[in-house]
């Protein structure tokens, strides 16, 4: 009878420890491995990518090392802060070169860890400025072969804006729309000049066809309902002038959470009625969201693909919706085995309060076969 309960215990023990390591460890991704005739897109709000040096163009007391910080000027400002954990930060937060580079290491591993070496066109959101995504480009993710790197500064208050990775070569001059922002309540008004705009680029794919990227950080759920309405109205009304032929991604940050889609149904009324197709919407069926807030899922990030990359559309390429993913499968990314892991400067973990969101296009048989005769 002892030997018996011995052996049921020991059973349980393993079942138990076999269950919480499980729960330890990031699940696998179920996308197939990339062919040759398949394009990878990838956007990722990277929250918070400072270099350490002061650029009085914008706010960027906080992301800087603590010997730049002893000065009464700066400290002066950071005292001004009516915010207690942001004045705290301005005060004390040592962004050092050690702490930007741990923070750049742990960026480049996501993204390195998608495709082997990374994604064909990747959209970076929270990005300060083109010298730090340089860096991160030339000493963390050289493997990854991008040719293009851009960034259009923007008129948000803190400096952060949007950057552009691709392997293909650009196709004329990248541009930054502002969104015609309308404030109703006038002590908002100035926003509309100090926040950040879509940014447009256009690159040459493998077949010589051209796919436009419309980048974008919308405000956060701390500005009005009206704003982030707005900036999606404006980005759809970019894809639509490119034409019904033309292959177009909007895509970042739109910072619309669940419960508000839910109740002003923003992706059906503004994108899907126009024919585009939207991410979360036509794939990523096992994802719970890209972001998560006490303890509650959204789609912050999401993606809008033109008429033109639909099954029956006329690009040389089309979106694969089986291979729309929230990219969640490195453990120095999540918490509690689940939770998109935000980086630590104090101990140089984590990465990011966002998990990317990746998809492909495969290259129709048409375009195929004239590409091969080339």
């Amino acid at each position: 009878m002892k030997k018996s309960l011995n052996l049921k215990m020991l059973v349980l023990s393993l079942f138990l420890f076999t269950a919480c390591s499980s729960l330890n460890k990031p699940t696998v991704s179920q996308v197939p491995t990339k062919t040759t005739d398949e394009v990878s897109f990838m956007t990722f709000n990277v929250e918070n990518l400072f270099d350490t040096q002061r650029d009085g163009t914008h706010d960027d007391l906080t992301y800087l090392p603590l010997t730049l910080k002893r000065s009464p000027e700066h400290q002066a400002v950071c005292t001004k802060m009516t915010n207690p954990f942001y004045r705290g930060e301005c005060l004390g937060l040592d962004w050092s070169e050690d702490v930007l580079k741990a923070k750049m290491k742990n960026v480049s591993e996501i993204i390195l860890g998608v495709d082997n070496n990374g994604p064909d066109i990747l959209v970076l959101l929270e990005v300060e400025n083109l010298n730090v995504i340089s860096r991160l480009n030339t000493d963390y993710m050289s493997k990854a072969g991008y040719q293009t790197v851009t960034l259009v500064p923007s008129a948000d208050k803190r400096g952060i804006t949007i950057g552009f990775l691709s392997r293909f070569p650009l196709i004329g001059k990248p541009v930054m729309h502002k969104i015609p922002f309308i404030a109703t309540n006038p002590k908002d008004r100035d926003y509309a000049n100090e926040t950040r705009g879509i940014l447009e680029v256009t690159v040459k794919l493998p077949t010589g066809e051209p796919l436009t990227i419309f980048g974008a950080h919308f405000p956060s759920q701390a500005n009005p309902h009206e704003w982030r309405e707005q900036g999606a109205k404006f980005m759809a009304e970019l894809i639509k002038k490119k034409g019904p032929k033309a292959m177009v991604i909007g895509g970042g940050d739109l910072n619309i959470t669940a419960e508000e889609d839910k109740s002003h149904n923003m992706f059906r009324d503004i994108f899907m009625k126009e024919g585009m197709h939207v991410s979360h919407v036509v794939g990523c069926k096992d994802c719970l969201g890209s972001h998560n807030y006490r303890k509650s899922w959204s789609f912050l990030d999401a993606q809008v693909y033109s008429k033109a990359l639909a099954a029956d559309g006329a690009g040389a390429y089309e979106l694969e919706p089986q291979t729309i993913d929230v990219i969640r499968y490195n453990s120095i990314h999540l918490y509690k085995g689940k939770y998109p892991k935000r980086f630590e400067p104090e101990t140089r973990e984590g990465v990011s309060d966002h998990f990317p969101l990746y998809a492909r296009l495969k290259k129709r048989a048409a375009a195929a076969a004239t590409t091969d005769k080339k």
